[in-house]
């Protein structure tokens, strides 16, 4: 302790002068009665304050300094013990307080590494989990909800939040405050909204007594979004296969049996029939295949994909195999890529599918002799509807055809819209070309944007992200 503190000798002086006073209150009282002078009574209150003040120093000084040790444990667990001089009594409470400390100590490190390894093990489940108190308040996520809300990385960041901050939907806040309500499981299924939408069920569990922590809910999130996609893809393959299937089939049953009857010993007709069979069956081939890989696209469109990819080298390859149609159709065909482009963040197979398609299309209706311009560079601004901020890749594909009417630009990537359902047949068109543009395109966490004038021809470009250095 440090005597020169006020406090420590205001605190010393009131011990020594607190003991001191009933023997003063007798001494004085004996020199009020005659029985003692009053010069004894007074040297006599003298003796017992020194006494007293050699007592306080000696004794009572080690426990002060103990106390004040306590007290700075409260606030600083690591706080140096003092050091004791004349007091065994002090010293055994200083001995036991410094036992204390360690086994305070032990415990504080059995429970950070206890919360530590519940968090190591909510961090590796792959499904998002959230920790509430009674107040539905956060208590802590791990790394799947972090990543999946676009949290902060750290999730005592989280502590003390609102679910309702997190997960904006009615029905799950309803359910959390159900099941505290009424102490059972609830069940609630909701809908993130964004570029590519994510269906979850969420299981919230009550615990049957609150943690220490203040842990009083369990929410699970099941990511749902691939059986619903399979479900709804399903049933669409079906409708749209049937649909678009149904027309050269019964073109084809219809030449077969004009060749088993009328025309079963013309060789002119059964030529000329079989060879709109053949193209019949081809466009049947041809829907079948962009069925299936429209399929597989959207099975993985809320997983992105993270490798690195040479647009130039893409762009190259898809030009190389369009080489045979841009010759039959006399297209002149410029290529036009900003030097040092950086490299993008996505899957080459699918975005060499995403330019085929582009390059094909504006090769068919860019007519005979046409022109097309294909252009790479860095865009500094993302468009509205690309998520993210900051720089990314610019790829345009233009045409000089006729156009494309304004009302019908924002229909263009729905499956087997057409502007002109004769000429995209007749053209070789299934009418999910642009459909599985925009598929792949969300699933990089890019943006489509179609622009066109009727007379000026078309222009579509997708943005892309950069990849990450």
């Amino acid at each position: 302790m440090n005597q020169s503190s006020p406090a420590a000798l205001r605190r010393l002086t009131a011990w020594a002068v607190g003991p001191c006073l009933p023997a003063w209150a007798v001494l004085l009282g004996l020199a009020l009665v005659g029985r003692l002078s009053w010069v004894a009574a007074l040297a006599s209150c003298l003796v017992v304050f020194v006494l007293m003040a050699a007592l306080v120093l000696t004794r009572l000084a080690d426990f002060d300094r103990v106390i004040r040790y306590a007290e700075q444990l409260l606030t600083n667990p690591d706080a140096p013990a003092p050091v004791l001089h004349t007091s065994t009594t002090a010293q055994r409470l200083l001995s036991g307080l410094t036992a204390l400390r360690k086994l305070w100590a032990d415990r504080r490190e059995e429970a950070d590494a206890l919360a530590k390894s519940r968090q190591d093990i909510l961090d590796s489940l792959p499904d998002p989990f959230f920790l509430l108190d009674r107040k539905r308040r956060v208590v802590s996520t791990n790394a799947a909800a972090r990543e999946l809300f676009d949290l902060e990385p750290q999730a005592a960041r989280l502590a003390g939040r609102d679910l309702a901050g997190v997960i904006r939907d009615p029905k799950v806040l309803e359910a959390a405050d159900t099941a505290l309500a009424l102490n059972r499981k609830t069940e609630a299924q909701f809908t993130l909204p964004g570029p590519v939408e994510h269906s979850f069920g969420a299981l919230i569990v009550p615990l049957s007594a609150t943690a220490r922590d203040g842990t009083a809910l369990i929410v699970a999130l099941h990511d749902q979004t691939e059986r619903l996609k399979m479900d709804r893809m399903r049933a669409d393959f079906v409708a749209n296969a049937s649909h678009e299937l149904r027309t050269p089939l019964t073109s084809i049953l219809g030449f077969i049996d004009t060749l088993r009857s009328a025309a079963k010993d013309d060789p002119k007709a059964r030529e000329e029939f079989l060879e709109i069979m053949l193209k019949q069956a081809n466009r049947m081939t041809r829907l079948i295949d962009d069925l299936l890989s429209l399929s597989r696209i959207e099975l993985r469109e809320h997983t992105r994909p993270t490798d690195t990819v040479d647009l130039g080298g893409v762009l190259q390859a898809t030009v190389e195999l369009l080489d045979r149609p841009i010759k039959e159709q006399r297209t002149t065909l410029a290529i036009i890529v900003a030097p040092g482009l950086p490299p993008a963040q996505g899957d080459a197979g699918e975005l060499g599918q995403v330019f085929l398609n582009l390059v094909s299309n504006a090769v068919k209706y860019g007519g005979d002799q046409g022109r097309v311009e294909l252009a790479a560079d860095i865009s500094e601004s993302r468009p509205p509807a690309m998520p993210g901020k900051g720089p990314c890749l610019k790829i345009s594909v233009r045409d000089f055809g006729e156009g494309i009417a304004r009302e019908h630009i924002p229909r263009l990537t729905e499956r087997f819209y057409r502007v002109d359902t004769a000429r995209s047949r007749l053209l070789g068109g299934t009418g999910l070309g642009l459909a599985i543009v925009k598929h792949i395109t969300n699933r990089h966490r890019g943006a489509l944007v179609i622009e066109s004038e009727v007379g000026k021809g078309a222009t579509f470009t997708v943005f892309l992200p950069i990849a990450a250095a």
